[in-house]
């Protein structure tokens, strides 16, 4: 071990058991010994209630409770992180919750945002490495730190790595900025899946290996959305979000409404078979709305395509974590306040609990070139279901481009804002009792498809789906009608031909004799050019420096109508044609 005597570095070696050092070998006297007490709450829905386990928001030490992940040791007990690098062990997760204990783990990662328990073996990722926690002398604190690997780049700005998922042969993974990263057993490789996520904070697994990662809203990402991505040998990374402006994204599994989620969180896959009749389907959490989506895949000549479906029960926080205790079989979720989070508490963890009874939720969608096949958990009332007037359709596209974001167009009118309402021709339940043919002749891809569907009584399933292509005509139903309309283009065809158009700023002609003038850019849409100073009458040429990775326009306003500038700029915001312009308005001021 090197070592410092009279200023000069000196090495030591000597057995190991007369070695100066090899006291830290054995683990060194608890640091945090205090158990913290806190009780649970029940919730009171049906069939599902929502439990919140209280946080000790108030501790010795001040530490922050805004929740990156959790995972469950074998008895049950959860290991949660927070993105101010705390690790707690969290006992007393029982039916009732009157006693929970949390006793803190370890503390000083950096920016803890995913945490796995393999073996009772606690592994967290941060901002700069994976690290496995290793309790030697078995006190219930990490005595050392191990790097499994840090061979990834290091997160930044707001860039963080977030989720942290652990396949059956050893593999980690994870979602950053650098793309979708599978990382070796031995943490020697690090291997890039796939790119062009934006912001995306966390990622699910699939028992097959399939991997979703969540997306959220902002320049060429029109809306949020939820990723797949399969493992194949060989196989470039897919990009949903592609630097060259002329080249298609891969494909989302599925886009989300701004009105469901503007910042999406992890997935979980439902690997329980106490959580009702949803066991083998996927959870989405909304780190922006603090809920919880049901996800449906489908999959059409090749072509993933799902849907999503709204979930009973909001949380106290913003959720993007999700995992089901080996000891009671419920879902447990964490998270934390944060960027345009609809949150009332720093942080939370919670229990999604399965209360008994009769779950009648979509499981299964299937786009078909003459309607949409849904399957039921539970028997559909066929007097309801089957009156094609108790259903209704509606479908609009966003605009893939520069823009933050996209508004919702009408698929029948290119560039007009607004929704396309859908005939349903029919209603069919199926021979299963379970399943719902909805004929809608004018079915054609679209990004967004919205169907809202009474199931019996007065119960109603809102199914937000995104329909990249549609398979042949389902016949067995009633009166069946053959299909002779072909299938449209891909919306997304007609958006890439836009991106190509400019305009050309009319400014950029040089001028013999101009004086230079430099503006430039600071971090966070800020500027370090403060004030500019020229003679009247002088011809200056603006030079415009930007060293922010976010982008920054600058206009030259006149006196007295910034004000009226800066209102037609924000109206340009969310215009996908204003990118042309660079988000200049048109206006004489």
């Amino acid at each position: 071990a090197p070592w410092v005597e009279d200023g000069l570095l000196v090495r030591e070696i000597a057995p190991a058991e007369r070695h100066s050092l090899a006291g830290l070998l054995s683990g060194g006297p608890p640091q945090w010994p205090q158990l913290l007490t806190t009780f649970g709450t029940l919730g009171s829905g049906e069939p599902y209630a929502v439990d919140t386990i209280a946080p000790p928001f108030e501790n010795p030490w001040g530490s922050l409770m805004f929740f990156g992940g959790h995972g469950f040791f074998s008895n049950g007990d959860a290991a949660i992180c927070t993105i101010q690098g705390d690790v707690w062990r969290v006992s007393g997760l029982d039916a009732e919750l009157n006693l929970v204990r949390w006793r803190r783990l370890a503390a000083g990662l950096n920016q803890a945002l995913g945490l796995v328990v393999h073996d009772d073996v606690v592994y967290v990722l941060g901002g700069d490495q994976l690290t496995r926690l290793e309790d030697i002398n078995g006190d219930g604190e990490a005595d050392f730190y191990a790097c499994v690997t840090n061979r990834f780049e290091p997160s930044g700005g707001h860039n963080f790595k977030c989720g942290l998922e652990r396949d059956g042969a050893g593999s980690f993974f994870t979602a950053s900025h650098q793309g979708l990263l599978r990382i070796s057993p031995d943490g020697e490789r690090v291997d890039v899946l796939a790119v062009g996520f934006r912001n995306p904070d966390g990622l699910g697994l699939l028992p097959d290996g399939t991997l979703t990662v969540p997306v959220s809203e902002g320049d060429r990402t029109p809306a949020s959305a939820i990723c797949e991505v399969r493992q194949q040998p060989g196989q470039p990374p897919a990009n949903p979000r592609p630097n060259f402006r002329g080249t298609p994204p891969a494909l989302p599994l599925v886009s989300i409404p701004r009105g469901l989620d503007h910042s999406s969180g992890g997935q979980t896959f439902i690997s329980s078979d106490r959580w009702g009749p949803l066991a083998g389907q996927l959870v989405h959490f909304s780190f922006g709305a603090c809920t919880h989506f049901l996800v449906l895949r489908d999959e059409v000549a090749g072509q993933p395509q799902g849907a999503i479906v709204p979930l009973v029960g909001d949380f106290r926080s913003g959720v993007h974590r999700g995992r089901f205790s080996p000891a009671d079989g419920q879902l447990y979720v964490s998270g934390m306040n944060g960027w345009h989070v609809y949150g009332v508490d720093d942080g939370c963890f919670q229990r999604v609990r399965y209360t008994g009874g009769t779950v009648q939720q979509p499981i299964g969608i299937r786009a078909h070139r003459n309607g949409v096949r849904l399957q039921f958990s539970a028997p559909l009332d066929r007097h309801i279901a089957g009156v094609a007037a108790n259903h209704f359709a509606q479908c609009w596209n966003y605009r893939y481009g520069d823009s933050y974001g996209s508004p919702e167009f009408s698929p029948s009118h290119y560039g007009t804002v607004g929704h396309d309402p859908l005939a349903i021709r029919s209603a069919t339940v199926l021979a299963d009792g379970q399943s719902l043919f909805l004929e809608i002749p004018d079915l054609q891809p679209v990004n967004q498809l919205h169907l809202h569907v009474a199931v019996g009584g007065a119960a109603t399933r809102d199914i937000f789906a995104t329909v990249h292509a549609l398979d042949e005509p389902f016949r067995e139903i009633p009166n069946y009608q053959e299909v002779t309309r072909p299938v449209a283009a891909h919306p997304i065809l007609r958006d890439i031909a836009m991106m190509k158009a400019t305009v050309k700023n009319p400014w950029l002609k040089k001028v013999d004799d101009a004086r230079p003038l430099t503006i430039e850019a600071a971090s966070n849409l800020a500027y370090k050019t403060s004030e500019l100073r020229a003679k009247p009458g002088e011809t200056l040429a603006l030079t415009f420096v930007n060293p922010d990775v976010v982008p920054h326009n600058w206009v030259l306003v006149k006196p007295g109508t910034l004000a009226a500038v800066g209102t037609l700029a924000d109206g340009l915001i969310t215009d996908p044609e204003a990118v042309a312009r660079h988000y200049v308005p048109e206006t004489e001021d």
